[in-house]
């Protein structure tokens, strides 16, 4: 009798539907939007097998895909540890920002990046942090993305009312920018990281040639998109990864188009720092 109740119980939860998948085994890369649900070593469209491909080949091991109905959903799978990688946009990236970071993010096209840029401003104006700059007359030294449009879409991610500044002064180079702006001719001279090296760092360090200013902010846009993994990953499996995939565009243009329409849009893929898809944050 005892036996006979113990082989219907398990007959029984051998019937009963699975509550929970076993995690795959090799590595695993969550994207929402894939074909099909659930992790495949075979999926259906053409590039994303392209990329599971070349993936698999580089790191040596299996690697699945893994597709979710959104963001959300995969950023709760990295959190729980069921997914080595995850393709995640920024508003899903905040749930795991604790833990996680990315490692790479979409570049847009061959000139614009995530460029580190700077805003200079007089010490006597008191303009000394981002939301200060409010209402002044920026100064550039270039029209081209890097110099113009991107500082600018990283003030505004830092919290300067970028809407209301005055209307913008071009001049030559940075030194005519640190001209215009101790004339009086604006308020903030904003430039890249290396144009400010270059304008204030001089051949003898005894002498101080931007003393009468400071940096009222100094950062990158917010990454909109990136290819995330958790901070428990370990070093190597993440330079790997970086590795991997900034040639990826060369390599495989196929694998690339694929992530691509997964990020937004991006012509290549750059390594990125921890705090990349953190708005305001250095």
């Amino acid at each position: 009798m005892i036996r006979a109740l113990g082989f219907f119980l398990i007959l029984l939860a051998l019937m009963q539907p699975a509550t929970a998948q076993t995690p795959p085994a090799g590595f695993r890369v969550g994207i929402a939007g894939l074909a099909e649900a659930g992790c495949s070593a075979a999926p259906s469209d053409g590039a994303a097998a392209a990329y599971r491909k070349h993936l698999e080949g580089r790191l040596g091991k299996p690697v699945v895909l893994c597709g979710y109905e959104d963001g959300k959903a995969v950023a709760t799978a990295l959190q729980d540890s069921q997914l080595d990688l995850a393709v995640l946009d920024q508003p899903s990236f905040e749930a795991v920002s604790k833990i996680a970071r990315p490692i790479l993010a979409p570049r847009a096209d061959a000139i614009t990046g995530r460029v580190l840029a700077v805003a200079l401003a007089l010490k006597s104006s008191g303009r000394d942090t981002p939301a200060k700059l409010a209402g002044s007359r920026p100064i550039f030294i270039s029209k081209l993305a890097a110099s113009h449009s991107v500082p600018l879409q990283g003030l505004a991610d830092y919290g300067a009312d970028t809407k209301s500044f005055k209307p913008e002064l071009f001049v030559a180079d940075e030194h005519a920018g640190l001209a215009a702006l101790r004339a009086g001719q604006g308020d903030a001279l904003i430039l890249t990281a290396g144009a400010r090296q270059r304008l204030c760092r001089g051949d003898d360090p005894k002498i101080v040639l931007c003393g009468d200013v400071v940096e009222a902010w100094r950062g990158r846009p917010t990454a909109l998109a990136g290819l995330v993994v958790r901070n428990d990953l370990p070093e190597a499996d993440r330079y790997q990864l970086v590795g991997i995939h900034v040639a990826l565009h060369q390599e495989r243009p196929d694998a690339m188009a694929f992530l691509a329409a997964k990020l937004g849009g991006a012509i290549a893929l750059d390594p990125t720092e921890a705090t990349a898809m953190q708005k305001g944050a250095r």
